[in-house]
């Protein structure tokens, strides 16, 4: 694998590269990351990942400066998966940024207490598309409103570009693969296993999907002293609340505290 440290670096190269896969990172790896390699093996594209923590896309200074590192080990990690190159630029790459502003649909779900947030993300990831010029990008669907916004950026700003989904990576107890877990102990990662457990309790039950049913659902999860930043049954391309079960399908989004540690899931619910 040939790791690019610079942009500079990066550019001299780019020409010699050929069509490339991307997989953008923030780094502190694991099976979520690798498996969206993995997808990308199904092209004969080249595969570039990039490992760089956006300081563009954090609300909370302590969140960004604790984000785990673990450079060595993903370098290790991505090299036995098969990925061709590493991009790992510097803070250079914000000089003279283009800023994005994300469109209102961003201010749903994450949007809703992470001001900015999206901003940040579709920033940074214009920026890479410019250097990096790939044929292929793949995102995770754990990060689903993520994925939604950078599928619509690409698409309204006629980059010729396609996205790929990768589906969400799971711990045996259901608990979705993140980089966060890691700052989880024993017992959190036990109670952070409800998350997923509430999803599939309320796809059980989707033929009874209401408000009633999606606040007994975030009732319990408090029970277990998670603080529920929201749970919520949405629309799949809009993320307005919906109940319509019957008539398209919907996506169950949750995000929620445990202890000091933020965390996402979500689970499509087919419609009926």
């Amino acid at each position: 694998m040939r790791i690019f440290k610079s942009i500079q670096e990066f550019n001299e190269a780019r020409d010699g590269l050929g069509k490339l896969s991307f997989v953008p990172t923030m780094g502190n790896l694991h099976k979520g990351h690798t498996s969206l390699v993995d997808i990308a093996k199904q092209f004969k594209n080249k595969i570039i990942a990039s490992i760089y923590v956006n300081k563009l896309q954090f609300n909370d200074d302590n969140d960004y400066l604790c984000y785990p590192k673990t450079i060595d080990e993903d370098i290790e990690l991505l090299e036995r998966h098969g990925c061709d190159y590493l991009l790992i630029p510097d803070d250079i790459i914000l000089e003279n940024i283009q800023r994005i502003q994300a469109p209102f649909k961003s201010t749903k779900l994450c949007g809703q207490n992470r001001p900015g947030h999206f901003d940040g993300v579709l920033t940074i990831l214009n920026k890479f598309f410019k250097i990096i010029d790939p044929n292929i990008v793949i995102f995770g669907k754990k990060d689903y409103q993520q994925f939604i916004l950078v599928k619509d950026f690409i698409k309204n700003n006629n980059l010729n570009i396609k996205i790929i989904g990768g589906n969400t990576i799971r711990e045996p107890s259901g608990l979705a693969l993140s980089s966060r877990n890691n700052l989880l102990c024993d017992a959190e990662k036990s109670i952070a296993s409800k998350l997923y457990e509430v999803l599939k309790d309320i796809e059980s039950d989707k033929d009874k999907l209401n408000l009633d049913l999606i606040n007994s659902k975030k009732d319990y999860l408090e029970s277990f002293g998670i603080n529920v930043d929201y749970l919520i049954s949405c629309d799949p391309e809009s993320f307005e609340e919906s109940y319509e079960i019957h008539n398209k399908n919907l996506v169950i989004a949750v995000a929620a505290f445990v202890g000091k540690i933020r965390l996402i899931d979500n689970l499509k619910l087919t419609k009926l």
